[in-house]
C-alpha cells in the first residue's frame, strides 16, 4: 500500500490526531514522501485529482461511520488510491472500505459522548505505530537507530503510567480552573511544534465542555493578535527545553504584561515561567509524547472549568426554584 503521497484524513478530533501521525511520518521518512494531514472535506473539495493511484490515505475515525470521511474514502478509492483505516468500531463502514485497518480498541464501539477523550489518545498511539511501520518500508528512507526507535516504543509502553501520574495532579488542576476560568470571558490556546496538536485538540474539547468560542494560535503569533480582550491563555509547553523554552517564557511574560491570564502546561522542573498565573506540570516523557500529557491536563482543566462555570449559576437555579414554588402555591390557592 505504500505510495509516494500520503494523506492523513479525518474530521474533528480524528483530524487533529492525524496531524501527529503525519508529523512523525514526515520526520521518519526525511521528506522522501509527500506527507500531509488534511481534513477529509478539504481533501474531497479541493485536493482531488483524476488519478490518485500514487496516494495512500490514512483515514482516522472513532466510529468508522463519519459521513465526510467515508465519502472522501469512496472518492479516493474510485481514483485508484489505497486506504488504511485507524478506527475503533469493528464491522463499521470504514472497515469495509479500507484496504487495511488498525483497531484502536478503546472501549465500547458506539461512542455516546461528543467530548470523548479516549479516542484522541488511542488514535495518536495507533498513528505513531503505523508511522514507524510505514517508514520501515520506504526504500532509501533515513534509518533511525534501533536504540532511538526502542526509546520511543518504551516511552509509549510507559505512557499509561505517566498518564496516571498526570491524573494524580487533578486537585491542582481543579483549583486553578476554579480560581481563574470563570472570571475570564475570552479564552485562547497556544503551542509550539507538536504542542500545537495539543492546543488544537483542546480548542475542540474546551469549546464543547464550556460553550466558548476559543482561539488557537502558535505561541509566537499570539502577541501579534489583539490581546485587549485580556484572555485566559492556556500555553501547551510540555517537553520544551533550551532556547525554545526560553522563547516561550518570553511570550508568556508578554501575555501577562497585556493583562492576560497565561496558564502554562510544562514538564516537571520547568523554569522561567514566573510571569504565568499558574504552571501545571506533567511528568517527563519522550519529546515526541509530551504533547499527549499536555492534552490530558487540558482535558482535565476543561472538565473542572465547566463545573466551576456551572456552579456560578446555582444561586439562579435556587432562585428560580423558589419562584416556581411560590407561583405554584399561589395557583393552588386560587384554585381552592
Amino acid at each position: 500500500c505504500i505510495r509516494d503521497r500520503i494523506r492523513v484524513i479525518g474530521q474533528g478530533t480524528a483530524a487533529v490526531a492525524g496531524q501527529s501521525t503525519a508529523a512523525i511520518l514526515d520526520e521518519l521518512t526525511d521528506g522522501l514522501l509527500d506527507v500531509d494531514a488534511i481534513t477529509a472535506t478539504e481533501l474531497s473539495g479541493f485536493g482531488m485529482r483524476l488519478d490518485m493511484s500514487d496516494t495512500l490515505a490514512i483515514a482516522v475515525s472513532q466510529s468508522g461511520t463519519t459521513t465526510d470521511t467515508n465519502r472522501t474514502v469512496d472518492l479516493l478509492r474510485a481514483r485508484g488510491a489505497h486506504v488504511i483505516g485507524i478506527v475503533n468500531r469493528r464491522s463499521s463502514d470504514l472497515t469495509d472500505k479500507a484496504d487495511g485497518v488498525l483497531y484502536t480498541a478503546d472501549g465500547r464501539d458506539v461512542e455516546m459522548s461528543v467530548a470523548s477523550t479516549k479516542a484522541f489518545y488511542s488514535q495518536v498511539a495507533a498513528g505513531m505505530l503505523l508511522a514507524y511501520g510505514i517508514a520501515g518500508s520506504v526504500p532509501g528512507a533515513r534509518r533511525h537507530s534501533e536504540d532511538a526507535e526502542q526509546s520511543v516504543l518504551r516511552a509509549m509502553r510507559d505512557l499509561p503510567a505517566r498518564m496516571e501520574e498526570t491524573l494524580a495532579t487533578r486537585p491542582s488542576i481543579a483549583a486553578t480552573a476554579q480560581q481563574l476560568a470563570p472570571s475570564r470571558r475570552s479564552w485562547a490556546l497556544v503551542g509550539n511544534g507538536v504542542n500545537q496538536i495539543a492546543a488544537r485538540e483542546l480548542r475542540i474539547k474546551l469549546s464543547e465542555l464550556c460553550y466558548k468560542s476559543i482561539a488557537c494560535d502558535a505561541t509566537e503569533d499570539k502577541k501579534h493578535i489583539d490581546l485587549s480582550s485580556e484572555p485566559l491563555i492556556l500555553v501547551c509547553a510540555a517537553g520544551l527545553v533550551g532556547s525554545t523554552a526560553d522563547d516561550v517564557a518570553k511570550e508568556v511574560a508578554i501575555f501577562a504584561a497585556h493583562k492576560a491570564t497565561p496558564i502554562v502546561v510544562a514538564s516537571e522542573g520547568a523554569r522561567g515561567f514566573d510571569a504565568a498565573a499558574a504552571v501545571l506540570e506533567v511528568p517527563d516523557t519522550h519529546e515526541r509524547l509530551g504533547f499527549v500529557l499536555a492534552t490530558m491536563v487540558g482535558h482535565l482543566f476543561g472538565y473542572e472549568a465547566a463545573l466551576a462555570i456551572d456552579a456560578q449559576a446555582q444561586p439562579l437555579r435556587e432562585a428560580r426554584a423558589a419562584v416556581d414554588e411560590i407561583v405554584g402555591d399561589v395557583a393552588l390557592a386560587e384554585d381552592a
